[in-house]
């Protein structure tokens, strides 16, 4: 049904296993457009960290060459500003450190930066991120379900996967 689903994750709540679905978000089309040329590009958020880290070990043991990228995507800013139309997302940046958390290979120091900041605010998840600047945003448009549900750490096992141009499931 077209117009249903949006970005929103209270959209999805009803929708039947196996369903596909088409989103217009162009920063996460921006984010996998630079990286599908990439071996492999995982998608991986707070919800997701656990799921996304195992993903990435197993490819690791297959694959002893690879080596990890995880980038802390931003967000656009609704009213550009000095700096560009890209921002520092907190909730992204944690989401990356909650990745390396559940990773036991050896990190950058930036990795390990990240790691330690989510490692400090892992208990504090839904008053950083109702309190940061996309989750303020949000609630001032009605968002409010949506800040509370992105704080939800390791709520998910699924892990999107780039293949052909769109994400899928990765059953790696």
């Amino acid at each position: 049904m077209k117009g249903h689903f949006s970005l929103s994750p209270g959209t999805f709540l009803a929708l039947e296993t196996g369903s596909k679905v088409v989103l217009a978000s162009p920063n996460g089309a921006t984010c996998c457009s630079y990286g599908k040329h990439a071996p492999f590009l995982l998608v991986g958020t707070l919800v997701n960290a656990r799921a996304v880290a195992m993903a990435l070990s197993r490819l690791l043991e297959r694959n002893p060459d690879l080596s990890v990228t995880v980038i802390a995507c931003g967000e656009r800013w609704r009213i550009p500003s000095e700096d560009g139309p890209l921002r520092v997302a907190v909730e992204d940046y944690l989401g990356a450190g909650a990745i390396f958390s559940y990773l036991n290979y050896d990190k950058s120091p930036e990795a390990r930066v990240c790691q330690g900041a989510f490692t400090e605010a892992c208990n504090h998840l839904e008053e950083l991120l109702w309190d940061c600047a996309s989750g303020r945003e949000l609630r001032e448009r009605g968002f409010e379900g949506d800040v509370l549900h992105a704080a939800r750490l390791n709520a998910y096992e699924t892990v999107p996967f780039l293949q052909d141009g769109h994400l899928d499931s990765f059953s790696g």
